[in-house]
């Protein structure tokens, strides 16, 4: 085995070369997927990976490991969110995810990033004990769920709209956490294929959910206070379900968002997979 010392960004890099890499080493992964390209590229959109902050554990031309990083502002960036991070099998046992930290946080401090966060899977303790050896520390834990919604109640007086230009300020007012780095409000408007619906009563907005169509990815669900327990986000979830059809997912509900987990359930979705939010200052 090739001890790699390598270390550089992957603005070289094309999308092929990075999606093969990724792919092989999230070949053995917790959950099972699988990449294309054009995946691949829709992701590093939604979440902002940008190939300059990303880095690269290199074997010659051979790209063995890596890390997608996305700025939170791409002007003055105090926050990078890691999108993924791989090794290929032939690769392991090196420590390269702390050595390719180690390579990149200086560049990052003099570029004034403060944070650095990612998210991981509970199940997955070998990546959890690899980031907290890099100095990760676990900061939130999240609960995500997956489900065909079985929802089948009157409407009463709540009508659901599309909004094409979700009032991002009004909604932020709903929620009772703060999303999730794919579920931020920036995240969501940078992903073309997410389309918002708002319920309405008496010519009011009471909520509001946004959803990835081709995936059934909720993005995001809040009711504003003064209407909740009045079905309003039993509404939205049964309205997206008439108009979609399948299987929805949504990720990263804290754990204390209260009643949330027990709507979810009710509404027809599992709990499927945990995860842990980690940080590390730098």
């Amino acid at each position: 085995m090739n001890i790699l010392n390598d270390f550089r960004n992957l603005n070289d890099e094309p999308t092929d070369k990075i999606c093969n890499t990724f792919n092989l080493a999230f070949s053995d992964y917790v959950v099972p997927f699988h990449l294309t390209n054009a995946v691949l590229e829709e992701k590093m959109k939604l979440e902002n990976l940008q190939r300059h902050y990303s880095i690269g554990a290199f074997n010659g031309n051979e790209l063995a490991g890596f890390i997608l990083q996305g700025p939170d502002d791409n002007h003055h960036p105090k926050v990078l969110y890691n999108g993924g991070t791989g090794v290929i099998p032939g690769f392991r046992g090196q420590q390269l995810v702390r050595k390719m930290y180690d390579a990149f946080i200086p560049s990052y401090q003099e570029k004034g990033i403060r944070t650095l966060k990612l998210e991981v899977i509970v199940a997955n303790t070998t990546a959890v004990k690899t980031y907290e050896k890099t100095g990760f520390e676990k900061k939130r834990f999240f609960q995500c769920f997956k489900g065909d919604i079985t929802l089948n109640r009157p409407l009463n007086a709540i009508e659901i709209v599309q909004q094409p230009e979700p009032n991002w300020a009004l909604y932020s007012l709903f929620m009772d956490m703060e999303p999730s780095w794919s579920n931020l409000p920036g995240s969501i408007q940078r992903e073309v294929t997410t389309v918002t619906w708002e319920a309405h009563i008496n010519g009011e907005v009471a909520g509001f959910i946004s959803v990835n169509t081709p995936t059934k990815r909720i993005r995001n669900l809040a009711v504003a206070r003064k209407y909740r327990r009045q079905g309003v986000a039993s509404a939205l979830l049964q309205h997206v379900a008439t108009t979609l059809e399948g299987t929805f997912t949504i990720i990263n509900i804290e754990e204390n968002v209260e009643g949330m987990a027990a709507f979810l359930e009710k509404a027809g979705m599992t709990n499927y997979l945990n995860q842990y939010e980690m940080t590390l200052s730098i």
